[in-house]
């Protein structure tokens, strides 16, 4: 993987962009390295060369992703408002901005979320609750408790949320999906959940 990494960033991203298109319609049990290495533009054997096998690159794609991911969301902004569901709303349009740019990451990353072969299963039920925890500690602060109802369970609440936005990405791998049409249920729902689940003084 060293010698991937010693690649120029022109070189590496055909790569990328092909292992991860790859993966992301295929699975990784049915994803072929002959494929991606013709996709690519690159030899069969110098894809081993770079990986050494394939649970090796899917290992990398999934970090890839994870990094593309975190840099994308910038924290100060999202830190600019003081209500939660408004930060929600803010990483959310970050989120969805990213995955426009590059629809391949989101395909790659619902198909994670779908896997199911043991040779990397390890992987991805490592990734998914690391990215929970990262969505939870990125727009959730201590001093947002309060401003629910007694009988509201914040941890719930998240979780809802987190199912929630991980289904309309869903939506946004139909390439005949309307963006703007999700972008604005997402919205509206949130501001649903915060004249719900406020308390009277805080709305």
């Amino acid at each position: 993987m060293e010698k991937f990494k010693e690649l120029s960033e022109e070189k590496q991203l055909p790569i990328i962009e092909a292992a991860l298109k790859c993966f992301g319609k295929h699975g990784y049990k049915k994803a072929s390295m002959g494929d991606i290495a013709q996709n690519s533009g690159v030899s069969k054997p110098m894809l081993f060369h770079y990986f050494g096998t394939k649970r090796d690159l899917y290992l990398y794609l999934s970090e890839y992703v994870r990094s593309v991911m975190i840099v994308a969301y910038k924290r100060n902004e999202i830190n600019a408002y003081d209500d939660l569901f408004e930060r929600i709303l803010v990483a959310s349009r970050m989120k969805m901005g990213i995955l426009e740019k590059y629809p391949y990451i989101l395909k790659f990353i619902i198909s994670m979320f779908e896997e199911t072969d043991d040779a990397v299963t390890d992987i991805t039920k490592k990734i998914m609750p690391e990215a929970q925890r990262f969505s939870y500690d990125l727009v959730l602060r201590k001093e947002d408790v309060v401003k629910f109802k007694e009988s509201v369970d914040i941890d719930v609440v998240m979780r809802m949320i987190f199912l929630m936005a991980e289904g309309y990405a869903h939506e946004m791998t139909d390439e005949r999906c309307d963006l703007g049409k999700i972008t604005e249920e997402l919205e509206k729902t949130i501001h649903m959940l915060k004249s719900n689940l406020y308390k009277e003084e805080y709305l």
